[in-house]
């Protein structure tokens, strides 16, 4: 038994030296901002839980719930693979045949890499029981973590389901411990609930075509980016209601993440070019692939920034971002490695003008 815990151990680790290898490029960025921004994260962190505790405003408290919701979603199924061992899964019974300790494994590395309801625990272990027992929906919070996490496990979709409702809720439901249990019923729902799988394939071969069976075979790839566009919006506007004379600077900042998370989709998307790059080349549509690629990314890049200025306003500085997405391309078309110093660049550049001049 304990042979199979020491090998998923072993093979978790494996998969976050793989995973971190896939984020090379960004390495310089990360490790700068690791050092600088580390502790202002910390505090970001235990100040929204705080105000999930404490708060005058019902309809804040909720928001920064459902924050705090989808960030854990966004970062476990970034660990996912590593988490459930995906790529030797089918072999785990023939190193453990009992089905209990898989999912004792699954949830230990889980709870390991959970940094968010640590969070919460080192937050409530820090009040005190007597305190904790007058904030009631803290404990029913950290229990809707917890399901929430492993539902991500093993039933995905019901996540998407839960978090997609619960952005409505906060408009309609107007208690803090009512929103709660409206998610449990819609996590239950959605995990008995099986979504139909779509097997849309196409006819005729296409540029066009290819992205789209590409997004239908892994949809994770544009999920992933919506949902952490949706966080980058969502803590800007909740920052800009706290803070109205500081709007402006975030709302350049949230445009400025967005452009980072969607231009890197061309990483993907040159991946599955070179990964087909003769199949194309037989049929002389190489070109005209690399140039849909770029029709593809760029469409995405205006439909969320054009989200984004509907929801934080529009100026001059806005449109600079826009303007700058045909270089972040360029740079991950010519050098991928630097793709995350020419963000930065961008960043200091337009962050810094604005101080300047705007």
């Amino acid at each position: 038994m304990l042979h199979y815990y020491s090998y998923r151990l072993q093979a978790f680790k494996t998969e976050l030296r793989e995973l971190r290898k896939q984020l090379e490029q960004f390495t310089l960025l990360v490790s700068a901002m690791f050092f600088i921004y580390l502790p202002s994260l910390v505090m970001a962190i235990f100040f929204g839980l705080g105000k999930l505790v404490e708060s005058d405003s019902v309809h804040l408290t909720m928001a920064v719930s459902f924050g705090f919701l989808l960030m854990q979603s966004l970062l476990i199924q970034t660990l996912k693979d590593a988490i459930l061992d995906s790529a030797r899964r089918a072999f785990h019974s023939t190193l453990l045949g009992n089905r209990i300790h898989k999912v004792v494994a699954d949830n230990g590395l889980l709870l390991l890499c959970h940094l968010l309801f640590l969070a919460a625990c080192v937050m409530a272990i820090s009040m005190g029981w007597s305190n904790l027992l007058q904030a009631p929906h803290l404990l029913v919070f950290m229990l809707l973590q917890c399901l929430l996490a492993v539902l991500q496990l093993y039933r995905p979709y019901a996540v998407i389901l839960t978090l997609c409702t619960a952005v409505g809720m906060i408009y309609v439901i107007d208690d803090v411990m009512v929103y709660f249990f409206a998610l449990f019923t819609m996590m239950l729902v959605g995990a008995w609930v099986k979504p139909r799988r779509m097997h849309y394939k196409v006819k005729v071969i296409s540029s066009y075509g290819f992205w789209l069976q590409l997004i239908i075979e892994q949809p994770w790839m544009l999920l992933w980016r919506i949902g952490v566009s949706t966080l980058t919006y969502w803590c800007a506007l909740i920052i800009i209601t706290e803070r109205p004379d500081l709007s402006s600077y975030y709302s350049v900042m949230a445009l400025l993440f967005n452009l980072l998370w969607w231009s890197s989709l061309l990483l993907d998307t040159n991946k599955q070019i070179a990964l087909h790059h003769g199949f194309w080349q037989s049929l002389a549509m190489l070109a005209v692939m690399q140039r849909s690629q770029y029709c593809v990314v760029m469409l995405c890049c205006v439909i969320t920034w054009l989200i984004g200025v509907l929801l934080l306003g529009i100026g001059v500085f806005e449109i600079v971002v826009l303007l700058s997405s045909p270089l972040m391309m360029w740079s991950i078309v010519k050098r991928p490695k630097s793709l995350a110093l020419v963000w930065a660049t961008l960043v200091i550049s337009i962050m810094l003008s604005k101080v300047l001049f705007g």
